[in-house]
């Protein structure tokens, strides 16, 4: 089984966060925008991961020792912007009462 490329994962991203806004009625362009920055984030968190998974966690420095290779904490920043991101654009309420209310039978 062959892993999904990063840009038909982006795309699929994109289709689904936009398809949820749109069912919400969230068609403002700032909305769009937000998106597009989530993607973008998306796509830097990525490569620091990458570059963590090539390199490890601790690399290299200039004077030969070694200190924590850098994208580690810049990908903890970017997971903390895109959870904003993603906060602002409502689906973690979205996710949140999914789980409270997916647990429970609705009876009619």
């Amino acid at each position: 089984m062959s892993a999904k490329k990063p840009a038909t994962i982006i795309r699929e991203l994109r289709k689904s966060m936009i398809d949820n806004l749109d069912a919400r009625g969230l068609v403002e362009p700032i909305y769009r925008e937000m998106v597009e920055e989530y993607l973008e984030l998306w796509e830097r968190k990525r490569m620091l991961t990458e570059d963590v998974r090539k390199r490890g966690v601790i690399v290299p420095d200039k004077r030969g020792g070694e200190t924590e290779n850098r994208s580690v904490s810049l990908s903890v920043q970017v997971s903390k912007q895109m959870l904003a991101i993603y906060a602002a654009l409502g689906f973690k309420e979205q996710a949140a009462s999914a789980v409270a209310g997916g647990g429970e039978d609705d009876e009619l």
